[in-house]
């Protein structure tokens, strides 16, 4: 009886205090339009970046950079996104003035990367909460814990010298998340075609689907009574479908088969 219930009182103080923890927008400079937001869920131990600055400039964020620290400490974790088409790269800083390093491991996956007609990118991208990589940050799932940032913007794609830079200070603090209601997509992996299954509560729903290069391969606009896509001139690979209302977005990973 005591073994069980040692193990009842393990369980419920593993699982108990798993909680979510975000930063919040995170404004990077001022008058830059470069944001960035995480969010850590304890119960998946999953971490969610979004990222949001100018469509033409390559964007960094170093992770637990005291502002005072303008280049990095040797391993520090950094976070870049540049080019055209565009990478999100995994790096780490140098110490000096070198570009940070590419890690052995890319553990970001970019889930989206949009641009609007205005010149805005929002990148959306999830890895490990703990990588075990040693030149990963492992977000921390306590409630008032300080992250401080430092951040980088190039004046074009290209990864050169940072036009602009500087540090920002954040919190992971304990987030409340609104139940939502849920989507369904199958069969996934598709061959042909795409079932979404509606919520009750939702009659209409917009879809966007891009490629992982983040070009846009279908928008189109679905209802309760017309929720088929048709998938059979897709190719092969991994897509991302991102479905909206006037409230709120949720995102999908597809594999066309």
């Amino acid at each position: 009886m005591k073994k069980i219930t040692f193990i009842l009182t393990f369980l419920f103080t593993s699982y108990g205090f798993a909680q979510n923890v975000s930063t919040g927008v995170v404004p990077l400079g001022t008058g830059t339009g470069f944001t960035v937001k995480f969010d850590v869920n304890g119960t998946t131990n999953k971490v969610t970046m979004t990222m949001v600055g100018p469509d033409d400039k390559w964007l960094a964020v170093g992770l637990n950079v005291n502002s005072g620290n303008s280049m990095g400490s040797s391993g520090d974790d950094v976070i870049i996104y540049h080019g055209n088409p565009g990478t999100l790269s995994d790096r780490n800083f140098t110490g000096g003035f070198n570009a940070p390093n590419p890690d052995s491991s890319q553990d970001w996956f970019l889930d989206s990367n949009t641009t609007t007609a205005s010149g805005v990118r929002t990148i959306i991208a999830t890895r490990d909460r703990d990588t075990n990589d040693t030149n990963d940050y492992d977000f921390p799932t306590t409630n008032n814990t300080a992250l401080p940032m430092l951040w980088a913007m190039g004046s074009s794609l290209t990864l050169v010298q940072h036009s602009n830079r500087g540090g920002a200070s954040s919190t992971l603090g304990t987030e409340v998340i609104a139940t939502v209601p849920e989507f369904k997509v199958y069969p996934n992996p598709t061959f042909k075609e795409l079932n979404v299954v509606f919520p009750s509560c939702i009659q209409k729903a917009r879809v966007a689907v891009y490629n992982v290069l983040g070009s846009l391969v279908l928008q189109t606009e679905l209802d309760q009574f017309n929720s088929k896509i048709n998938t059979s001139a897709w190719n092969s690979g991994v897509y991302i479908m991102n479905i909206s209302t006037s409230n709120f977005s949720q995102t999908k990973r597809i594999i066309k088969q």
